[in-house]
């Protein structure tokens, strides 16, 4: 297992138990994927340079993590299709 990092965004319009449980949800992606999530770190909601599908803010948070190739591609792909995170970019730290 590789050690990661992730920044994701979430659609800071949703209530806030909804993007706890988004977060919970990146997690439990790695932890069923055979992976061990070292640290989340929530940073809230910030102002973005530009706007981004019509938003101007996001709830962001970062999780270090050790996980398989597998696992990131998984997280990729739900970063992809759920409509409730805005953007997310994982990788691995120096």
């Amino acid at each position: 297992m590789r050690s990661y990092e992730a920044m994701v965004i979430v659609d800071p319009r949703l209530e806030e138990g909804d993007i706890q449980k988004a977060v919970s949800r990146f997690s439990s992606i790695i932890t069923d994927g055979g992976g061990r999530v070292t640290g989340v770190d929530r940073w809230g909601v910030r102002r973005f340079a530009y706007e981004i599908d019509h938003k101007n803010e996001g709830y962001y948070f970062v999780t270090n993590f050790q996980a398989a190739e597998e696992v990131i591609e998984r997280l990729n792909q739900t970063l992809h299709v759920a409509d409730e995170y805005i953007r997310g970019k994982i990788f691995r730290p120096e």
